[in-house]
């Protein structure tokens, strides 16, 4: 028998210029589900918000960003996952990190940097694709822009069964993100589990639109998702390989 997932989305609004404040929040959002959970998957740079990232001191691997989300994992018995600034080497990267509850820590740097809003002139670009295992499933992430590329969640063997995609996605292109994701989903026959962040940043708005869809690019809410929250979903592993063996075109 194979394990299910018990995977969750943090849907939060993003305080400008107070990682403090949005750590405190974040928290208080977890703890408050009280649910029972293997995944909590937060927006793309849940601590600082987009635009403050540009101009705030990235943090270190050592950094209280981090640390927070360990002791989160720890506590929740989950894993904590999301993407925050992170300078290493002289560079800065829109990181995401797989905090596990034993401590341990993975990472994927985004490969495919927004020029459009100037990210390419602060961070530098990752230079591979990374995947996870928990619990018996294979997690790959990609971060907010990636999902435009549809090459950088193409599913090789050993295939990935989840794609996780945080994001900071603004309102005046929630359309390809509402078409993007469950294409994504049906190409590579897998689950796909979105975070956007809400509420307003300057002139930018964020509409939310977190989805958890199914291989088949069903939405597993059944409504759109606009307030600030944090939703839980049940992932079936073995719906997921029966129908995989029934309409086997994943290539090796």
């Amino acid at each position: 028998m194979h394990h299910n997932l018990q995977v969750a989305i943090v849907q939060a609004d993003t305080r400008f210029d107070d990682a403090a404040g949005n750590l405190a929040h974040l928290e208080e959002l977890i703890s408050a589900s009280r649910q029972n959970c293997d995944l909590y998957l937060l927006p793309e740079l849940f601590n600082t918000g987009y635009r403050n990232a540009f101009t705030t001191r990235p943090e270190t691997m050592k950094g209280a960003s981090h640390r927070w989300m360990q002791v989160m994992a720890e506590r929740t018995g989950a894993v904590i996952a999301g993407t925050i600034s992170i300078g290493e080497e002289g560079k800065t990267f829109n990181r995401f990190l797989f905090v596990r509850p034993d401590g341990i820590t993975q990472h994927y740097d985004k490969v495919n940097v927004f020029a459009f809003s100037g990210e390419d002139k602060v961070y530098s670009a990752g230079t591979s694709a990374a995947s996870f295992e928990w619990k018996e499933w294979n997690i790959k992430p990609i971060i907010c822009f990636d999902l435009r590329f549809p090459e950088s969640a193409r599913n090789h063997s050993p295939h990935y069964d989840l794609l996780l995609c945080p994001a900071h996605w603004p309102a005046s292109r929630m359309q390809a993100w509402d078409r993007l994701l469950p294409a994504r989903a049906v190409e590579n026959q897998c689950y796909v589990l979105a975070s956007n962040r809400i509420g307003a940043e300057g002139d930018i708005s964020y509409a939310g639109h977190s989805a958890a869809i199914d291989f088949l690019g069903e939405s597993l809410s059944g409504k759109t998702l606009t307030e600030e929250g944090v939703f839980h979903f049940l992932l079936e592993k073995e719906k997921l390989l029966r129908f995989r063996k029934s309409f086997p075109f994943l290539k090796g």
